[in-house]
C-alpha cells in the first residue's frame, strides 16, 4: 500500500511539473523543440532587472514594467538629456539562438505601439528585426545598428484595424533568412539574409503606456 501512495505521490508530481508547460504553437517555418522560457507574467517577480532577472529570465531593457491585473504592463522612459524623445519600454530574454518561434497575448490600450524584437549576439546587442503593431497597422523591419546608430527598413506591412481594448495573440517565426508573424489571423511574411544572423535577445517592446503582455512562451525550432 505504502509503495501504491508514493508512486500514485511521483506521478503527481510529475503531471503538475510538466501541466504548466505551455503548447507550441502550430507554425508554418520551424518545428519547435525545447522551451527556452514561459511566463505569465502574473507575479511581481515575472520581470526582473539587467542584473537581477524575473523568475523566467525576463528582465526590463529601458523604461519600466509593471503587473497589472495579471500581465505585464509597459511605461515608456520619458524624454531625457540622453534620450529627448524618450524610449519604447523594453523587456528581453538572453538567448542563444537561430532560429525560434515565440508566442502569447498583447493588448495596445492606450500604448502607441507595441512589438516582438530580435538583436543579434554581438557586444553590446544590436537590433536585428521586429514585428510592430498599432491600432491601425502590422508591419515586419529588419534593422542594424543600436542607440543613435540605429537603421531599419520595413520590408513588409498591412493596414488592418487593431481593436486597442481586446486581447490578441501573436506567433512569431524565424527560420533562416525567414521572418513570419502571426496576428490573431493576420499572418504577415518578410525574407533578409540579415534575420539569419544569430541571436543574442529576444523580447518585446511597448511604445506610450497602457500595453500589456501575458503568457508569454519561447522556444528553440529547427526548420521544417
Amino acid at each position: 500500500m505504502k509503495h501504491l501512495v508514493l508512486c500514485l505521490l511521483i506521478f503527481g508530481f510529475v503531471q503538475n511539473a510538466f501541466a504548466d508547460d505551455p503548447t507550441p504553437p502550430v507554425t508554418k517555418l520551424v518545428k519547435p523543440g525545447k522551451l527556452i522560457a514561459t511566463e505569465k507574467f502574473d507575479q511581481e517577480d515575472s520581470v526582473g532587472t539587467q542584473k537581477k532577472r524575473g523568475t523566467a529570465g525576463w528582465a526590463t531593457v529601458l523604461g519600466d514594467w509593471k503587473i497589472v491585473n495579471g500581465a505585464a504592463s509597459g511605461i515608456s522612459e520619458p524624454p531625457s538629456e540622453k534620450r529627448p524623445k524618450g524610449h519604447a519600454a523594453g523587456c528581453d530574454q538572453i538567448v542563444d539562438l537561430d532560429d525560434f518561434v515565440i508566442s502569447g497575448e498583447f493588448k495596445l490600450g492606450d500604448a502607441h505601439q507595441v512589438g516582438v524584437i530580435t538583436r543579434d549576439s554581438n557586444q553590446p546587442p544590436l537590433h536585428l528585426g521586429r514585428v510592430l503593431i498599432t491600432k491601425k497597422s502590422i508591419w515586419i523591419q529588419k534593422m542594424t545598428g543600436i542607440s543613435k546608430e540605429t537603421r531599419s527598413e520595413v520590408l513588409t506591412k498591412m493596414n488592418v484595424p487593431v481593436d486597442t481594448n481586446n486581447w490578441h495573440k501573436f506567433v512569431v517565426e524565424v527560420q533562416g533568412s525567414q521572418f513570419l508573424a502571426r496576428i490573431d489571423d493576420h499572418v504577415l511574411e518578410a525574407k533578409h539574409p540579415r534575420f539569419a544572423d544569430h541571436k543574442g535577445r529576444i523580447g518585446f517592446i511597448a511604445a506610450g503606456e497602457g500595453a500589456q503582455f501575458r503568457n508569454v512562451s519561447l522556444w528553440e525550432a529547427t526548420k521544417k
